[in-house]
């Protein structure tokens, strides 16, 4: 899904946090139908740099970044 949210015309570009960390679908905050949604929490210690990297590499191929500024694998 940040693949398509990326390459989208729009101004701004907003990823789900379980998209970016590459999380599968029991990290859902939504469940239509449910009366238990928005349940899922992130930790900051779930960040590593793998994401960080996706990420900025994502953003420098859609043109969101200027791939010169990002600091990769760091």
């Amino acid at each position: 899904m940040i693949g398509a949210v990326s390459a989208s015309v729009a101004n701004v570009a907003i990823y789900p946090m379980q998209d970016v960390l590459g999380l599968g679908s029991e990290h859902r905050m939504n469940r239509p139908g449910e009366t238990s949604c928005w349940t899922w929490r992130m930790t900051w210690d779930m960040v590593g740099a793998a994401p960080a990297d996706r990420l900025a590499r994502l953003c420098a191929a859609h043109g969101r970044s200027d791939f010169d500024r990002l600091r990769l694998g760091d």
